[in-house]
């Protein structure tokens, strides 16, 4: 069993060595998280530093965040008809451009909030079709069986960045009171993103590894051995609400919950906490690689269990807020650090299956759909939980969370259960078609 386990590390591991598309996708994502994580702590500063008000903070990340939500009802085919890749390098183009406009004009003290909300809005744009072009990149050019190895180590990997490197950012701003450091941030963050560029040239003239025509030509004999092509699978729109569900309710909040914390707490021992996600993160991803699930109903049934693992966090969250100091911290760093390992094993196997199951024709629509349930969801998440918080406190909001996560979970048994009902029917179908003409034994 051990050695089944460690198969697909040691698969990405062997495969990565002959094929470099796994290790240019990856170091792709790394080297743009690396510097995404400068701009996630500059920004903020810089709009605070100009205004003061988190309103016009607020207003920022609604600006970026709205266009996901836009292209799933307007260009939701669009990214079905251009390579992933090509469009995901003209994305990382305009990245260039966007982080070295703030760059220039924040060292030339030329910025302004209304320059910031149109970057801020061309940001969005961009982002809106670079996140579902990335994980169209994943699900074409890697092959099946490494996907969910792939996606693993990508987010253990950026939890390692995220972790770090805002502290690294957080330093160089605090150190001084010029706008310099502010704009010596953004400039890393293009640097970062153009030091990608020639991986993804590198990545398209490689093409992709599972093609959108079909493999097996018209005239080719069929046989139990050499079976007609497997009909291109649709996935349910209801895999997508229960996503939305996830960014909603179960993780989402966790966005506003953790900065509300810091802040009211003021005790540099709860920083703690991004040491526990990542361990929760560590854990989650290795056991979310191991075995990718093949039905959509399996699929479910575990985005389910991770939800009544953060209803659980969020009541042993809201429980211990107002205990003594030490007990609070305990729970604090045991409730965030299940929420993390809860969200990246969602996240990472559904993702896989989702990569693996999705018509190669329509990965970027699958993926756009993607997009606007989760990212495009988060600002929803946002103002909800932020407004639990000012009527609630934060003890009350992390109730009225578990208590919502519950609900949801109890909603989506009889949901399951009709699922669960109808695979044995789907798994006899091919069984009781009629023999093929050619013969032939069938190759297990």
């Amino acid at each position: 069993m051990r050695t089944r386990r460690k198969r697909p590390a040691a698969r990405l591991w062997r495969i990565g060595r002959r094929d470099p598309r796994p290790r240019w996708l990856l170091l792709d994502n790394l080297i743009t998280t690396f510097g995404a994580a400068f701009t996630l702590i500059a920004l903020p500063f810089l709009v605070m530093r100009l205004s003061g008000r988190a309103l016009d903070l607020g207003a920022t990340a609604a600006i970026e965040a709205l266009p996901s939500l836009l292209l799933l009802f307007c260009f939701r085919g669009a990214l079905d008809r251009i390579d992933p890749a090509r469009l995901l390098w003209w994305c990382r183009a305009a990245y260039v451009l966007i982080n070295a406009t703030l760059a220039v004009a924040t060292w030339t003290q030329a910025i302004t909030l209304p320059l910031i909300y149109a970057l801020a809005l061309i940001g969005g744009l961009v982002w809106a079709v670079a996140y579902p072009a990335g994980r169209a990149c994943f699900g074409l050019y890697l092959r099946r069986g490494l996907l969910a190895p792939a996606n693993a180590v990508f987010a253990v990997a950026s939890s390692v960045a995220m972790m770090a490197m805002p502290m690294l950012a957080g330093g160089l701003i605090l150190a001084s009171s010029g706008p310099h450091a502010l704009a010596a941030a953004f400039a890393l963050d293009a640097l970062c993103v153009a030091a990608s560029l020639p991986l993804l040239a590198a990545l398209r003239r490689r093409g992709p590894a599972r093609g959108r025509d079909p493999a097996t030509p018209a005239a080719a004999p069929m046989s139990a051995a050499n079976p007609p092509p497997r009909a291109a699978r649709d996935i349910p729109r209801s895999y997508y609400l229960y996503l939305l569900a996830s960014t909603v309710l179960a993780f989402g909040p966790v966005q506003i919950l953790l900065p509300v914390l810091l802040v009211q707490r003021r005790d540099p021992a709860y920083l703690a906490i991004y040491a526990a996600q990542f361990a929760g993160i560590a854990l989650a991803a290795s056991a979310a690689a191991r075995r990718v699930p093949t039905e959509i109903a399996d699929t479910l049934r575990g985005v389910v269990l991770c939800w009544i693992g953060a209803a659980c966090a969020y009541a042993l969250l809201g429980v211990a807020a107002d205990a003594p100091k030490g007990v609070a911290l305990v729970a604090a760093l045991l409730g965030f650090g299940a929420l993390a390992a809860a969200s990246n094993h969602y996240g990472i196997r559904s993702l896989s299956w989702l990569q693996r199951s999705a018509d190669p024709r329509r990965m970027g629509r699958e993926m756009t759909w993607f997009s606007a349930a989760t990212m495009g969801a988060m600002p929803l998440s946002s103002l909800a939980v932020g407004l639990a918080v000012d009527r609630l406190r934060w003890s009350g909001a992390a109730h009225a969370l578990a208590a919502a996560t519950a609900l949801a979970a109890l909603a989506a048994a009889p949901h399951l259960l009709r699922l669960r009902r109808r695979a044995p029917q789907r798994a006899q179908d091919p069984a009781t078609a009629p023999p093929l003409a050619s013969g032939g034994t069938a190759n297990h």
